[in-house]
């Protein structure tokens, strides 16, 4: 039966909802930005729900300072304490083979501080990796966008009648600007690579969060699996684009 939790965290309770499973592989599922643990648009709890009904657990939590968790919040850097407590919680459960799937921030968050709460394998859904608030798409993915484009015959109409610029089209191809790397995007990178298990990044094509983030795949081990969702947006409106998700999810999780 689905039930509430109240999660020690601190001083702090943490607001927090768990699903139940048939043996002890769970999800922790991180919001990202200001959402409360039932996600964009009830994204996380119709993901619990498909993990439920496949026989796997899945806590939902609002971190300190948001949705029903008192408390200050500190952003998604400073939401260590909030995911090691909820950690703990389903290990309190019994549930000790634990899946940390986390979108935007709540994704940077799990693969900066999952590894230190015991968390064994990672799900990135459309990565935050930027230092300010907006996501600016750096030079390579933004030429990289535009040369899809271009070679995309559904838009080629487009272009023979001028409802798409090429002159700036091209001038972005061929430009040689490259935008310096973030800080948190460094800081991504070295604890992606030093995470001890397997990690699944789904991303949006077309996202400007999610193509930044495809910048730094190169730079990435053998252990993080990028997966491409087509016709999907940041945070997954669409019904096709969430049953994407909920298949690579499915069938990486079987791997």
């Amino acid at each position: 039966m689905i039930r509430p939790l109240a999660i020690p965290c601190g001083e702090t309770p943490l607001a927090a909802t768990l699903h139940p499973g048939e043996g002890p592989l769970a999800a922790l599922i991180v919001s990202g930005g200001v959402q409360t643990r039932a996600g964009p648009h009830r994204l996380f709890t119709a993901l619990a729900e498909m993990l439920g009904a496949q026989g796997m657990a899945a806590l939902r939590f609002d971190r300190r300072g948001v949705g029903d968790s008192e408390g200050e919040d500190t952003g998604f850097l400073g939401s260590a304490d909030d995911i090691a407590a909820a950690a703990s919680a389903l290990r309190r459960e019994g549930l000790a083979d634990i899946v940390g799937i986390g979108l935007c921030d709540g994704a940077a968050a799990l693969a900066l501080f999952g590894s230190a709460s015991g968390i064994q394998r990672l799900v990135l859904l459309n990565p935050w990796s930027f230092d300010s608030d907006v996501a600016e798409m750096p030079a390579a993915a933004q030429r990289d966008r535009t040369l899809r484009r271009l070679l995309n015959p559904r838009n080629w109409p487009r272009i023979l009648s001028g409802g798409i610029d090429v002159k700036g089209a091209l001038k972005t191809l061929f430009s040689k600007n490259t935008a310096p790397q973030s800080a948190l995007s460094a800081r991504l990178v070295a604890a992606i690579n030093a995470f001890p298990g397997r990690i699944l990044v789904p991303l949006s094509r077309g996202d400007a969060t999610a193509e930044a983030f495809a910048a730094l795949l190169p730079a990435l081990g053998a252990h993080v699996h990028p997966v491409w969702l087509e016709n999907a947006d940041h945070t997954l409106t669409r019904p096709e684009a969430r049953q994407a998700l909920f298949a690579a999810i499915t069938d990486w999780l079987a791997k």
